[in-house]
């Protein structure tokens, strides 16, 4: 059977249809379209790809020499179309870039033909691409008129300074403030989301002249509304239907090569790829091959950009995720900022790990905060149940991927009654604490996470942590979850639970979603080496000697009184705190719970250690 043929079987025929209608959704109305326009008060997750396929179209990036180049390159520009907006950025190699914007991409292809091949000195074979580089002028430089705009953004793509963004949570008023401001500062901006989908337009570009029928689609953190700033770019190749391939009044048609031999037909059309990857596509470096998993997967690094990239074929089930995703958070406003506090959290206790193993993974705690959020209080609940949007689909909702997966649910929320979400008026701060509250008391033993239900249903087997994978029921998405992590993450969110109930409105350095979120080495020193009321942290060397095994109480006292120009009841004070911290160490290390796996105990006698901080 034909690709084509079983795209037509499974029901994708209804989605591409709706897709090729949404591809044509104006910017001006998607723009124009507010949260207080009750009527549409929800964007379908469809017009927003639409919309960002589109704003990549008619975008070029161009490498310069510096922001200064802005003027000479706007007018040099303007010659050939009319510019909409334009952003500069850096790499990590500190190279300078453009991403303009044209009013159509009829304009962006007019400016693709002003452009020169190559150097005819070098042996270069020259490929049509979004990406460009603006050289030098030769002899006399052309005279601009000044521009009619400015630039959108400076170094739009440099990540948030930590220390910076720490100092403003201190300022904050609430640990409800901290949380937005945590997220306003570090989810993936307007500009890295336009970045993102012009690395896809630009592998399009290269493969539809091998593919008739082709599109290239981010997936995952780039696109669910969850993403962070310089999170890695998952992308898929699909076949796309058009009308042209649905009208059966067309005679002729193209004739089809057939794969043959034992090897999946996609998995030595993704080799065909890799090699594209390496010989024709700019920017893309360092390219591995996994093609003998599941779903075959070439990763690559994009060096123009600085995104790690992951590109598969047909991996339908991972875009509606992304879909799911997105309408969870779009439905509450304070479902993403809960689910960044959750795992910015989860990062600075070592619960996540970069690399995969037997941690849980972000997707996993996203899933267990959508679970919270789905959980039923005298207010109401925060999000339905994904049932709830199961059952209120429509034949337009149907979506069926090439492995016979079922992946309809309610896709326009402007349907959905507004008592069946955000009746819970809980404010950030409420919530973060009620979601350790809950999961300090959840029978991990016993019971699985399904945000399908909305309630905790019983486990199939006798895995440490079991979270239903939404879209394919059968599976565990926290499979990968050790015991012992396990262990550590009933322990993380009763040890979390305790912080944000001590708070009482003292605000130090460490109030609120700092403690939580800044890592503890980092805050058991400030503590450890503050005196009193001041903020002047004194040097653990300048307390301790090498040769030092135990400090005396008048030889710290005398230090203390040196290096600190504080009374002597201030310096008492310290002294004694500092020498029942070590004796809590010298009694925690006597009493080591003996525990079967070395890794586990050195992480718990850590916990402990930071505890007494």
């Amino acid at each position: 059977m034909s690709i084509f043929q079983t795209i037509i079987k499974t029901g994708k025929r209804q989605f591409y249809k709706n897709l090729l209608k949404s591809s044509h959704v104006s910017c001006k109305c998607f723009n124009a379209r507010k949260s207080s326009d009750v009527s549409r008060k929800f964007i379908s997750f469809d017009e927003v790809v639409a919309q960002r396929r589109t704003e990549a179209r008619q975008s070029i990036v161009v490498q310069v020499n510096s922001e200064a180049s802005f003027n000479e390159l706007y007018g040099y520009c303007s010659k050939y179309a009319t510019i909409k907006g334009i952003y500069h950025y850096k790499n990590s190699s500190q190279e300078h870039f453009m991403l303009i914007e044209f009013d159509s991409e009829d304009n962006m292809k007019e400016v693709l033909r002003s452009c020169s091949a190559h150097h005819k000195d070098l042996d270069v074979m020259a490929l049509k691409s979004p990406f460009l580089w603006f050289r030098a002028a030769i002899g006399r430089k052309e005279t601009f008129s000044p521009p009619t705009a400015t630039l959108l953004s400076l170094n739009s793509s440099s990540l948030v300074d930590e220390d910076v963004m720490l100092q403003d949570m201190v300022k904050c008023s609430t640990v409800s403030e901290q949380m937005q401001l945590l997220y306003d500062r570090t989810f993936l901006n307007d500009f890295g989301t336009r970045l993102r989908y012009i690395v896809a337009r630009q592998l399009e570009c290269v493969l539809q002249s091998l593919y008739a029928n082709i599109a290239v689609r981010p997936f995952g953190s780039s696109v669910n509304g969850f993403g962070r700033m310089g999170c890695d770019l998952d992308l898929v190749l699909t076949n796309v239907v058009t009308e042209d391939m649905l009208d059966a009044s067309r005679r002729l048609v193209y004739q089809d090569k057939k794969c043959e031999g034992g090897r999946s037909p996609w998995q030595r059309h993704m080799e065909s790829v890799g090699e594209l990857l390496e010989l024709r596509v700019p920017g893309a470096t360092r390219l591995q091959r996994i093609l003998h998993a599941r779903v075959p997967i070439l990763k690559f690094s994009h060096e123009y950009t600085d995104l790690e990239c992951d590109l598969c074929y047909n991996n339908m089930s991972g875009v509606y995720m992304s879909e799911l995703l997105w309408q969870f958070g779009a439905l509450d406003p304070r479902v993403r900022p809960l689910t960044f506090a959750v795992r910015r959290w989860a990062k600075t206790v070592g619960l996540t790990n970069p690399h995969p193993g037997r941690w849980i993974t972000n997707f996993s705690l996203t899933l267990m905060v959508l679970f919270f959020l789905q959980q039923k209080s005298a207010e109401g609940c925060v999000l339905p149940p994904l049932k709830d949007l199961v059952k209120r689909a429509g034949k337009e909702d149907v979506r069926i991927t090439d492995e016979s997966l079922n992946c309809t649910f309610l896709r326009d929320l402007n349907k959905l009654p507004v008592e069946c979400y955000s009746q819970k008026k809980a404010s950030l701060e409420s919530l973060l604490l009620q979601f350790f509250e809950f999961y300090s008391q959840f029978e991990f033993q016993d019971k699985a996470i399904s945000i399908n239900e909305g309630t905790a249903v019983r486990k199939p087997n006798g895995l440490p942590l079991y979270i239903v994978n939404p879209l394919e029921q059968a599976l565990n998405v926290s499979r990968n979850v050790s015991f012992e992590e396990c262990e550590r993450l009933k322990l993380e969110v009763r040890n979390a639970a305790w912080q944000l109930e001590g708070f009482e409105g003292q605000k130090e350095d460490d109030w609120g979603l700092i403690s939580l979120i800044e890592k503890k080495s980092t805050r058991g020193l400030k503590k450890l080496l503050r005196v009193g009321n001041s903020h002047r942290l004194i040097s653990v060397k300048d307390l301790f000697d090498d040769t030092e095994e135990v400090m005396s109480e008048n030889n710290l006292r005398s230090k203390l009184q040196r290096l600190t120009p504080k009374s002597d009841s201030q310096v008492d004070k310290s002294v004694k705190e500092m020498k029942n911290m070590l004796s809590n160490v010298k009694d925690r290390k006597e009493n080591k719970m003996k525990l079967k796996n070395s890794q586990v105990a050195s992480q718990v006698h850590r916990i402990q250690r930071e505890k007494i901080v």
